[in-house]
């Protein structure tokens, strides 16, 4: 008789204590409750989440090499504010990089997966509602292009786009005409035309970087008015 020794099996949970604070510290930079500026403690992180100074300190180092958080003058760190610079330098490697991702999503995604965008798109979302949809085209974008090396340079950039996209959108006429060019993008998707696709895709980032260097100018002009 073969005896069963002791189960000493752990089950391991599907993200570590680190990648749970980097997911809502992420969260919380996209829904506006940490504005860019903030400043963030140690301290203050451990209580928002109750965990660990060392899972904190390593969930920090995530959030600096996403681009989300960037050192502060005073001790700790703050929420990233993008420049000029900044803004124009992400969206030249979006625009270089983004059409072949809709280009890749058009010839290797499957029908669940175009259906699924097109449900994200639908026309009446407004507000958080098109925030969100507009976040989860993305990530879907990215994976249903099967391309694990393009989804880790361009992430990293929507996550800092996504922190910028609600000012941009509040330039006039920009939700209603964002909106717009994603349903022809879920257009061109549907009709399996990774060429229109692509040109589309774009076209969009091209019209995005015009929307969010106006609105950076306005903030960095207000925020030297007020100086």
């Amino acid at each position: 008789m073969t005896e069963t020794g002791p189960n000493l099996r752990i089950d391991r949970p599907a993200e570590s204590v680190p990648q749970l604070v980097v997911r809502r510290v992420r969260q919380a930079i996209l829904e506006g409750t940490l504005q860019p500026g903030r400043r963030l403690t140690e301290r203050e992180l451990m209580e928002l989440t109750s965990v660990s100074r060392t899972s904190i300190r390593e969930a920090v180092r995530h959030l600096q090499a996403l681009g989300l958080v960037e050192t502060s003058s005073s001790r700790g760190v703050r929420v990233a504010v993008l420049g000029s610079d900044d803004v124009r330098q992400i969206y030249e490697v979006r625009a270089a990089l983004e059409p072949e991702a809709a280009s890749l999503f058009v010839q290797r995604a499957t029908d669940s997966e175009v259906l699924e965008l097109v449900k994200l798109m639908r026309p009446g979302k407004g507000g958080e509602e098109q925030l969100s949809a507009i976040h989860h085209f993305d990530e879907l974008l990215l994976a249903g292009a099967r391309n694990a090396l393009l989804e880790s340079i361009l992430a990293p950039l929507h996550a800092r786009i996504h922190a910028l996209r609600r000012l941009s959108l509040s330039i006039p006429g920009r939700r209603d005409r964002s909106d717009q060019e994603y349903r022809d993008l879920v257009v061109a998707i549907t009709d399996r035309d990774a060429e229109r696709a692509a040109r589309l895709a774009r076209h969009h980032v091209e019209a995005a970087k015009e929307a969010a260097l106006a609105a950076v100018a306005k903030l960095e002009e207000e925020q030297a008015s007020g100086a």
